[in-house]
């Protein structure tokens, strides 16, 4: 998988790959080589890097503190994660979609020298408002980054990210290519080879498209939506094709949201989630769905890769 037969498939989809499920939100494709994804692009190119602030609504801030940032114990996760492969006082780390600024918040209160994009005025806002952190506007694909910052960061992360993005092979290089030699680069996504996805796949199937169940909840072609779900073998062909070798590679169960969120998206009816909550987290406790995949690489010191 390489950036080129990407871009292909992203920019043609209905040439290079076929059409496979139909959703409410979203028209996924499926190439021959089993890749993923919606026929949705971002309009990046037309995103101003200047913060509007004004965009920080009472009824923002409340969406980032009681649904995007629900789940205080997955950004505390992470800063363990992270500390496990490099230490966190003195180590320059760049987040990469870094939503309201948690995550980052806890590891510069462990000394670490922080730094976000978002391209979310509203989340942008917040973080630097309410974490006082440099968060910057501007894509890593961009100048900005790949002239100022080469060879830079100790770690990049990309929480919750690199299924977002309208060229994830473009995305992961230039993520890379701000990494010092020898640096870290985190990612933790959806995986496709995990029981959702695949519960998915049958009932869209058996029910001749009507009953898409999960599949529902992960694509959707709107602004900064769910735009590709990897497998594991996906992600890890394209961190080798980036000059990453791959140090952790593992899936996990973690819900990003609570799960009235995706109550909602399923069933559509405020009574239904009411009636099926319990039952819901009832189930979570006792079985842990390993949902989404997190890989770890390091790049390479050899220059020539």
């Amino acid at each position: 998988m390489d950036k080129e037969n990407l871009d292909a498939l992203k920019k043609n989809p209905a040439r290079n790959a076929r059409l496979r499920y139909k959703l409410k939100n979203a028209n996924v494709y499926v190439s021959a080589g089993g890749y993923h994804f919606t026929d949705y692009l971002d309009p990046v190119a037309e995103i101003s890097p200047e913060v509007d602030g004004a965009r920080l609504t009472n009824e923002e801030a409340a969406y980032i503190e009681t649904q995007l940032q629900a789940n205080s114990q997955k950004f505390s996760h992470q800063v363990e994660i992270l500390r496990k492969h490099l230490p966190a006082r003195n180590a320059k780390v760049l987040d990469i979609g870094c939503g309201g600024g948690l995550f980052l918040s806890l590891l510069q209160r462990e000394g670490a020298q922080t730094t976000g994009i978002e391209l979310s005025d509203s989340r942008a806002q917040y973080a630097a408002t309410k974490h006082g952190l440099e968060i910057h506007k501007q894509p890593i694909e961009s100048d900005f980054w790949q002239k100022g910052y080469r060879d830079h960061f100790d770690a990049v992360t990309l929480w919750d990210v690199i299924e977002h993005v309208n060229y994830p092979f473009q995305t992961l290089q230039c993520a890379a290519n701000v990494l010092k030699p020898g640096g870290v680069l985190l990612i933790d996504t959806p995986c496709r080879d995990s029981l959702y996805h695949r519960v998915g796949e049958i009932t869209y199937r058996l029910s001749g498209g009507r009953f898409p169940t999960f599949l529902n909840a992960m694509y959707s072609s709107h602004l900064f939506g769910h735009k590709q779900i990897f497998s594991t073998g996906e992600m890890k062909d394209m961190f080798a094709s980036s000059g990453l070798q791959v140090m952790e590679l593992q899936k996990f169960h973690e819900l990003s949201f609570p799960y009235e969120f995706y109550l909602k998206k399923l069933l559509r009816s405020g009574a239904l989630v009411k009636l099926l909550l319990p039952a819901v987290r009832a189930f979570f406790w006792l079985f842990k769905i390993r949902n989404k995949m997190l890989v770890i690489g390091k790049k390479s010191i050899n220059p020539s890769r």
